[in-house]
């Protein structure tokens, strides 16, 4: 009616034309439309000489803002939202134009803005400064006015908190969001279950990080079951979100329930349940990724690589094998997209293939495998200082492994000893570095050394025997630990018993030392 009258011969009701497609756009906005809601906001900018109040023109700026951003255009979303904080801290809204937003409002929204553009710190802050003008309100104008500005903020500032790391004050703005939102009815507040799915999300991971995972379960529980009402309702809203609330029902699934006196924990219905939700995951990304790969590919990969564990858990090692070799080929789609992003993931499944088809005697695609994941790792760690370099040396052990299920110890032997090496150096220069790696590569050296020094024995080839127990001897007198001194003991006692004479002989002509009879433990400096 407005546009009738507007191109009109008189030109009249500009300035109701321009209000009616904001109140269009924002409708365009809410029912998902955004491209729509684009055209009709740029229409209304357009009406030639409209006149508009200062609350009238800081609305229209609230839903450009709005439409801006979901159409991915977040520089101009964020100016536009600064012009709309500034044009509502100016206007003052009377009558029926209080309903049309506020400062705190958009404050609010420019944090969503900032929030969106990875500014978190920035967002956060904004949203601190919109949490103290609601404060300052009575609690009737909150409830009657801003309570849905209050429960987004609160939702939002929660997953900002959480990405930041500030777990305890997430948990406390996500306990008032639950107090807030209680009682809405999604009728009159079409977005709640979508904001309740994401904050028990969120509230679970942060559960977890302060050390509640009871708490953290029973709120992936409730995430996971408000999701599946959202999807009933609209599949487009909420698979998304029930990806969110699996991903983080299936991450906290192994940590053990306390039992309380009337309940026992039950460990098969748990991981009966771990395996259903990974399944329900992987189905529900793969079904996603048709239409949207870039943000679900490596999620399926992540969500398979769980289940081949699962799968492993259960003695099912050929379908763990198979599953995570679908993982690794997603992450290394994924990886030729954002090598940054991705490849410290292939360079991990890589390594969890290679241990699970080595353990389900596939040793040769183990090897293959545990040498593209090491070459990876070693790329990643010369690239970039902040790369985990205890990675390298895991990723030697893998191989090493790997080569000694296929009979070659002596490139395993090399492994083994790169991986000490690195340790030690790494040790002495950063001394946070755990000592339990090293063990275990040293408990592994040993015996290799002990299996390569038996199996020169077997076959006559006695110099070769003693360059393996002279190095393993070595090993005892560098290190204390007892799983190394008793392989080195059981490697001279059974070289003693299966070739006295040779073994002497060879080991007095290779050192011009007697063999010796006791193998000394060090002792600790």
């Amino acid at each position: 009616m407005y546009r009738t009258l507007h191109e009109g011969p008189r030109g009249r009701g500009g300035d109701g034309l321009a209000r009616a497609l904001v109140l269009y756009a924002n409708a365009l906005y809410v029912t998902g439309r955004y491209e729509q809601a684009l055209v009709a906001s740029d229409d209304s900018r357009a009406v030639a000489d409209a006149r508009m109040s200062p609350t009238q023109s800081a609305y229209a700026l609230r839903v450009r803002t709005l439409v801006l951003t979901e159409t991915g255009r977040l520089e101009e979303a964020l100016a536009t939202a600064q012009q709309c904080v500034a044009a509502y801290r100016e206007a003052v809204p009377r009558g029926r134009e209080r309903s049309l937003g506020s400062l705190a409002d958009a404050l609010r929204i420019q944090a969503w803005v900032l929030g969106r553009m990875g500014r978190v710190q920035e967002s956060v802050n904004l949203y601190i400064e919109c949490s103290e003008l609601l404060r300052e309100m009575s609690m009737w104008t909150v409830l009657l006015r801003a309570g849905r500005v209050k429960v987004r903020m609160l939702c939002e500032v929660t997953s900002g908190l959480r990405a930041l790391g500030r777990f305890e004050e997430a948990v406390a703005a996500g306990t008032d969001a639950l107090w807030w939102s209680r009682g809405m009815n999604p009728s009159y507040y079409p977005d709640i279950l979508r904001l309740r799915a994401e904050l028990l999300t969120d509230l679970a991971w942060c559960y977890a990080a302060t050390g509640d995972p009871q708490r953290a379960r029973d709120s992936s529980d409730d995430a996971v079951a408000v999701c599946r009402t959202l999807v009933k309702q609209d599949a487009e809203t909420g698979e998304p979100r029930l990806v969110q609330a699996l991903e983080s029902r299936t991450s906290l699934a192994g940590q053990s329930p306390v039992p309380s006196a009337d309940a026992q924990p039950h460990p098969e219905r748990s991981a009966s349940r771990q395996l259903a939700d990974l399944r329900e995951l992987s189905e529900l990304c793969a079904r996603l990724a048709v239409t949207d790969p870039h943000a679900y590919e490596p999620r399926l990969a992540s969500a398979l690589d769980e289940l081949a564990f699962c799968h492993w858990a259960q003695g099912a090692h050929r379908r763990a094998v198979a599953v995570t070799e679908r993982s690794v080929a997603l992450f290394r789609r994924a990886a030729g997209r954002d090598p940054q992003e991705y490849e410290p993931e292939l360079a991990r499944t890589l390594a969890n293939l290679a241990i699970r088809q080595r353990r389900a005697d596939l040793p040769e695609d183990a090897v293959a495998h545990a040498r593209e994941a090491l070459a990876i790792t070693r790329r990643l760690a010369e690239a970039d200082p902040r790369f985990p370099r205890s990675l390298t040396a895991q990723r030697l052990g893998i191989l090493a492994r790997s080569l000694r299920r296929t009979g070659d110890d002596t490139q395993a032997l090399a492994c083994y000893g790169e991986a000490e090496t690195f340790l030690r150096e790494l040790m002495a220069a950063e001394s946070g570095h755990s000592e339990g790696l090293l063990n275990g590569v040293l408990a592994d050296l040993a015996d290799t050394l002990r299996a390569t020094a038996e199996a020169h024995l077997a076959t006559g080839r006695f110099g070769d025997a003693v360059a393996a127990l002279h190095r393993l001897l070595a090993l005892n007198r560098r290190t204390d630990l007892t799983a190394v001194h008793t392989t080195c003991l059981a490697a001279f006692t059974y070289a003693e018993d299966a070739a006295p004479n040779e073994i002497r002989a060879a080991w007095q002509a290779a050192t011009t030392d007697p063999f010796p009879s006791i193998v000394d433990r060090p002792r600790p400096v």
